[in-house]
C-alpha cells in the first residue's frame, strides 16, 4: 500500500513502525468554592514557572547539540506562557466560573486554537502546534501526570503518530528515529523545521497513516516526494 503526504524532510529510509500515541489529555471538572479560587491561582502560577523552566531546558538541549539558531522555535512557547491576555482571562474564568484552573485553562486554550485555526496565513495556522504543545505541558504539570517521550526508545524504528510536537521532535534521538511520520502538518510547522534540522526523512498530512500502519510494519519513508510504502515486496526493497 501506497500513501501519498507532504514531503517535510528530504531523504529515504526503511525501517520498523512504532505506533505513537500521545494520548489525550483528561481535564477533570470541579465545582471551587470562592475561598479556593486564591488556592487555583497560585496553582496556576506555580505551572506557569514549571513549565517555562522545562521549555528553557529544552532549548538549553538543543543550542548544545544543534545550535542556538534552532533552539529559538521554543521562543513561541515561551510567548505563550508570557501572553498577559491569556494568563487574565484564566484567572478571569475562574473567579467568574468558580470551576478548577484545569477546566479554566483548557477552555481559553482551545479558544486560542479555533481562532488560530480559521487564519488563512498557513505558517499562522501552522501555530497551532506550538499552543498545543505547550498547553499540553502546562496541564500535565497541573495534573501532575508523567511526561512521555521518545526519548525512551531503545532501538531504531521509523515513528508514526497522528502529529508530533515540536518537544516530542526535539527530544528524538537520532540513532534511534530513523524517520517519522503523521496525519496532519504541512511543510512550514516547527516540528518539519526540526526534522530537517535532525536529517530525519519525514512526509506529513498523511491523513490516515495511524490507521493503516500497524506496529512492526516495514515502512520506506520518501521524504523527497512524499510517499510511504506499507510492507513493500522484496523487489521493491531491493
Amino acid at each position: 500500500m501506497i500513501l501519498k503526504g507532504i514531503p517535510a524532510s528530504a531523504g529515504i529510509v526503511t525501517g520498523k513502525a512504532f505506533l505513537y500515541d500521545a494520548r489525550r489529555i483528561m481535564v477533570p471538572v470541579r465545582k471551587i468554592s470562592r475561598r479556593l479560587i486564591s488556592r487555583e491561582i497560585v496553582r496556576f502560577e506555580e505551572a506557569l514557572i514549571k513549565t517555562r523552566a522545562e521549555i528553557l531546558e529544552i532549548q538549553k538541549k538543543i543550542t548544545k547539540e544543534m545550535g542556538s539558531h534552532h533552539a529559538e522555535i521554543f521562543n513561541a512557547h515561551l510567548l505563550v506562557l508570557e501572553d498577559r491576555m491569556l494568563i487574565e482571562e484564566v484567572i478571569g474564568g475562574l473567579k467568574k466560573e468558580r470551576k478548577c484552573v484545569e477546566h479554566i485553562f483548557s477552555k481559553v486554550l482551545n479558544k486560542y486554537i479555533d481562532v488560530f485555526s480559521k487564519m488563512d496565513d498557513e505558517y499562522l495556522r501552522e501555530r497551532i502546534s506550538d499552543i498545543d504543545d505547550v498547553g499540553k505541558r502546562l496541564l500535565k504539570n497541573l495534573l501532575g501526570t508523567e511526561e512521555t517521550s521518545l526519548s525512551e526508545l531503545k532501538q531504531k524504528v521509523i515513528v508514526v503518530a497522528y502529529d508530533l510536537s515540536p518537544s516530542d521532535t526535539a527530544t528524538m534521538h537520532k540513532r534511534h528515529v530513523t524517520g517519522f511520520i503523521t496525519d496532519i502538518g504541512g511543510r512550514t510547522s516547527h516540528t518539519a523545521i526540526m526534522a530537517k534540522s535532525l536529517e530525519i526523512p519525514a512526509v506529513v498530512g498523511l491523513q490516515k497513516a495511524t490507521s493503516k500502519i500497524k506496529a512492526g510494519d516495514v515502512l520506506i519513508v520518501d521524504g523527497n516526494e512524499g510517499i510511504v510504502i506499507i510492507n513493500p515486496d522484496k523487489t521493491i526493497l531491493k
